[in-house]
């Protein structure tokens, strides 16, 4: 509770309390003749059960938070299952998390909004510990990211490609150029995502579920599907797409760009889990 919301609670709580006293003072003695002392013995009594039970109440969390909107923030904060997952397995970035989302609800943004705006550093944190995920969890990202693709296509293939090379989208478009739907699942995907980059730290070999992928079988399963991007496409989406860094000005559209990333990922996606695995980690982190 602020200094300010303090002094006016105290201010406007007196002449609340004493008409409350007064009121039990009128109950208990209007059919009596009482002196001046028994009166004031009883105000005074009312008067401090009054203010004892207003002090009780304003300190509860429920009140506290109606009073002070910086509180009902924090208290809204931690109790998202978003927040809750960075700040549970990533402290690091759940404290750049929490300014983040601090500082643009402070402006009047709901956590809604600001939590669409944060999907470019989440979706870079997530990327840049992708490998030590099981490999379940990277085919729920990769499943993820090609969703987010098509739907940035839709909207604008420049604006998708952009976000292929780049991984970031300014703050407009991340709350306007995304479906419910995929926010829904990219949030849920980061929870996942975070809790089993955390247990793949602290574990030394395979996850339960995950097989023994052999690196050149899966150098082999790239090199096949680089093979029908460059059939389908073109030989210049398919050098695109098949190099890790993306070059900023595309050396074709666009869109035939995008279009050979999506390709990529649904033919990484379809091959056997740890070869899939493998595959999307290298084009994603």
């Amino acid at each position: 509770m602020t200094m300010l919301t303090a002094a006016l609670l105290i201010l406007l709580s007196m002449p609340l309390c004493a008409s409350l006293a007064g009121t039990v003072v009128w109950v208990a003695h209007r059919n009596e003749t009482a002196d001046d002392n028994d009166l004031l013995k009883t105000f005074l009594i009312a008067l401090m059960v009054a203010m004892a039970i207003l002090w009780s109440l304003s300190r509860t969390d429920a009140v506290r938070m109606r009073l002070n909107p910086e509180l009902r923030m924090e208290a809204e904060i931690r109790n998202n299952a978003v927040y809750a997952a960075v700040e549970q397995f990533a402290p690091s970035d759940a404290k750049t998390l929490w300014t983040f989302l601090g500082a643009r609800m402070a402006r009047g943004e709901t956590l809604s909004q600001a939590l669409l705006e944060a999907r470019t550093f989440l979706t870079r944190s997530i990327n840049e510990h992708l490998g030590f995920a099981d490999q379940k969890s990277r085919l729920v990202w990769g499943r993820v990211a090609v969703g987010t693709l098509e739907e940035l296509q839709a909207r604008d293939p420049a604006l998708c490609y952009r976000f292929m090379a780049t991984q970031t989208l300014d703050e407009q478009e991340s709350i306007h150029a995304l479906s419910a739907e995929n926010t829904a699942a990219f949030q849920a995907a980061v929870v996942q995502l975070y809790r089993a980059t955390n247990e793949g730290m602290q574990r030394r070999g395979l996850a339960d579920g995950d097989v023994h992928v052999d690196f050149n079988d899966a150098a082999r399963e790239f090199g096949a599907i680089q093979e029908d991007i460059e059939k389908e496409f073109g030989k210049a989406a398919a050098d695109v797409v098949g190099h890790k860094e993306l070059p900023l000005a595309p050396a074709v559209s666009p869109d035939a760009a995008c279009s050979a990333r999506i390709f990529q990922l649904q033919a990484m996606l379809k091959r056997p889990q740890g070869k899939a695995a493998l595959m999307i980690d290298s084009v994603l982190r």
